[in-house]
């Protein structure tokens, strides 16, 4: 029903319209996609209907360092009532992924993330060799509880603690290697799992509406959050607190510094997101968050094929 082709630049606008108009119920919730940095078509395949519209999308995220790669998607826009949609929906969706195929070879480790309630997403996985790896919650923060966030940065507990929360300082700066290396080693050991590896997450600071914030004691790397902003929210990435440095309030610090920096640079947005995982240590995440104002969405399963699977 569907052409497949390799996403060029001038496909955004269509991406973007498609990835607004997609179903919110969870039959179809699927780990969203962040807004497509510069060069994104290099790494997406696109379904096109016969005017040349997208109607299907799969971007894959590849990280080099840790050898795995992130799918986001695949997108699939359905035509309502179709009477043969399922089967729509699952053959665009094997023939993104056959497009995106030759961008993968010898990646070693990749990931696809979705709702449990997402049954077509569950098949394809099965079909295609994924396993459910962990599991998690998504949680978004109203317009009310982002104004929170934003004003807490003024008045966030760090200069009475003897912390401080910045921006992760730039390649080059004073200090910067030593920071940058700490905060890429914390990454490494609080996510070990993650489809990206510390030494990307620090070098992909400042890039595609990503920033990265660290809280420091003097030269002490004490913790970091990343996100990004997208076309709608903010999304919180990462949030990371050095084991002995936890319970002292930086982790909600660190959130409110992240929001601010991404709303500074990239301007207002109505809702801010963050994803939990079902662990203790995504049990204590949780908490956090609920404390910040952000309330439980949805669930997300991760499946994994290669050496994780």
């Amino acid at each position: 029903m569907y052409d497949i082709r390799i996403a060029v630049a001038a496909d955004l606008n269509d991406t973007l319209d498609l990835l607004a108009g997609l179903p919110a119920d969870s039959a179809h919730h699927l780990d969203l996609l962040v807004d497509p940095a510069p060069g994104w078509p290099a790494g997406s395949a696109v379904a096109t209907d016969r005017r040349g519209r997208v109607r299907g999308l799969l971007t894959a995220a590849v990280d080099p360092v840790s050898d795995r790669v992130v799918l986001h998607g695949p997108f699939v826009d359905v035509p309502v009532n179709h009477p043969a949609g399922g089967r729509i929906w699952d053959s665009t969706a094997d023939a993104l992924l056959a497009a995106v195929e030759p961008l993968l070879a010898g990646v070693a480790e990749r990931e696809v993330r979705g709702g449990p309630a997402h049954l077509r997403l569950a098949a394809f996985a099965a079909r295609h060799g994924f396993a459910v790896g962990g599991a998690g919650e998504e949680l978004t923060a109203d317009a009310a509880a982002v104004r929170g966030l934003l004003l807490s940065e003024a008045t966030c507990p760090s200069a009475e603690a003897g912390w401080g929360t910045g921006a992760l300082p730039a390649r080059g700066d004073d200090g910067a290697l030593g920071v940058r290396t700490a905060v890429a080693a914390l990454h490494e050991r609080c996510f070990p799992e993650v489809g990206e590896s510390g030494a990307g997450l620090v070098a992909s600071a400042g890039t595609g509406g990503r920033a990265v914030v660290v809280a420091r004691d003097g030269e002490r790397v004490l913790g970091y959050a990343a996100g990004r902003a997208e076309q709608e929210r903010y999304r919180v990435e990462h949030v990371a607190v050095e084991p002995s440095a936890r319970g002292r309030g930086i982790g909600g610090a660190l959130v409110a510094e992240l929001v601010w920096k991404l709303a500074v640079e990239h301007g207002a947005r109505p809702e801010a997101s963050a994803a939990t995982a079902t662990t203790e240590g995504g049990a204590a995440s949780e908490r956090m968050f609920t404390r910040l104002g952000f309330r439980q969405q949805s669930p997300l399963d991760a499946r994994r094929a290669g050496r994780a699977a």
